[in-house]
């Protein structure tokens, strides 16, 4: 597991990649207002830990740009979007910042020495979102307080999850939004990294630390 400093560098390599006004406004606000740097990218699933958030960001630009890169040998008209599978890839998970907190306290079961169960408790991360809304969406908001999207990195970050975005599946009309957003090329990149960058994130199992008070 890389440490924080580590992710960093990787963070201001893929910056340097990027030229975009706002961009310094962007990271700015993330440094100072954000827990961006140390958030995890879940409480139970991947990425549950301080930094996850950030490695999994990382995770997302480098399958982006591989599959990028394998795509300009059939369509090497899609240089000129190198930019935004970057942009795209690295913020599409600012949603969420300053909602993840650790130290609440749960409970599970397991067994005494006796063999039988009862309440444990242990330590996790808790959910706090003082800005309910889509996930998608969120990050779309919070990077265009500071720095313009194109039309197809605004498809991409709010379509990232794809069809695991809630609503999608059930929603018709939703469904049909994201059938046609994901014909934009960079809307398939990201999804299909993001989904990959799941199979190689860590995970900490809180609940097996559970202790019998």
């Amino acid at each position: 597991m890389a440490t924080l400093a580590q992710l960093r560098t990787k963070f201001d390599k893929a910056l340097s990649h990027i030229e975009r006004e706002g961009l310094d406004e962007l990271v700015a606000w993330l440094e100072k207002e954000t827990d961006f740097f140390k958030a995890p990218a879940s409480t139970r699933f991947h990425g549950n830990y301080d930094g996850g958030l950030l490695e999994h960001s990382l995770h997302v630009v480098e399958f982006a740009l591989t599959n990028f890169n394998y795509l300009l040998k059939y369509k090497p008209e899609l240089e000129s979007i190198k930019e935004s599978v970057i942009v795209a890839a690295l913020f599409h998970d600012v949603c969420k910042v300053n909602q993840y907190h650790w130290g609440e306290e749960k409970w599970t079961k397991i067994e005494d020495d006796s063999g039988r169960e009862r309440w444990a408790s242990y330590q996790a991360y808790g959910f706090d979102d003082d800005l309910p809304m889509g996930h998608g969406e969120k990050s779309v908001y919070y990077i265009t307080q500071h720095m313009k999207l194109n039309k197809s990195e605004i498809l991409a970050i709010r379509w990232h999850m794809g069809y695991s975005e809630p609503g999608t599946a059930l929603d018709g009309l939703t469904k049909y939004a994201y059938q046609a957003a994901s014909q934009d090329p960079l809307v398939k990149l990201i999804h299909s990294a993001d989904v990959v960058s799941v199979l190689v994130a860590d995970n900490i199992d809180y609940k097996s630390q559970a202790r019998i008070k």
